[in-house]
Formats: C-alpha cells, sequence, structure tokens
C-alpha cells in the first residue's frame, strides 16, 4: 500500500547524522523520511499518494539514494533515466544527471 506506514519495494536507504532513516519506496515511487522510533513515514521526495510520472515533482521507481551534509537528497529516479537532487524542505526536484529518456 502506499500510506505512510507502508512501503511497497524498499530498494535503497541512508541515515543521516541523527540517526534519520530514508528509504527509496520504490514501488511507491517516492522516499520515505522516518525519525527514529516512528511508526508512520513522511514523504520527502516523489509524491506521498505513490503517483509516479516523469514531472519534477514525481518520481518513476526511486532507485538508490544519498544524502549531503544539508540534508538534499540525490535519487537515481530509475525508469526516468535521470538524478534527482531534493533540496532539503523542497516539494519538487532537479534533474542533476540523465537526459529523463
Amino acid at each position: 500500500g502506499n500510506a505512510s506506514n507502508k512501503l511497497n519495494t524498499p530498494f535503497g536507504l541512508a541515515l543521516d547524522y541523527s540517526n534519520t532513516l530514508y528509504i527509496a519506496d520504490s514501488y511507491n515511487h517516492r522516499v520515505q523520511k522516518y525519525y527514529r522510533d516512528a511508526s508512520f513515514g513522511e514523504t520527502v521526495a516523489g509524491q506521498e499518494t505513490g503517483v509516479s510520472n516523469s514531472t519534477a515533482d514525481t518520481l518513476n521507481y526511486a532507485g538508490d539514494l544519498a544524502l549531503d551534509v544539508n540534508g538534499d537528497i540525490y535519487v537515481s529516479d530509475v525508469n526516468n533515466h535521470r538524478v534527482q537532487l531534493w533540496t532539503n524542505g523542497s516539494i519538487t526536484g532537479v534533474t542533476v544527471a540523465g537526459t529523463g529518456i
């Protein structure tokens, strides 16, 4: 399912400095953020409804991910053939690698 406490094919993951867990929720086409001891996640990249597309605010199969020291998220957007950068707190991503085709 795509509720905030559900994952559909979790693939990549990363931890930040405060042990907050970020999970690439591949078939829900999003990245979920789980604070320590939390049962529910927060969508920080992609659509919380799990909708896929090729627009800047969506992902299509979130593959792996990486975090930088600013809390920015780099996501391999597998089926869109690109890497998207979601700056900390942003509701949309920016293509930083790949062509999207």
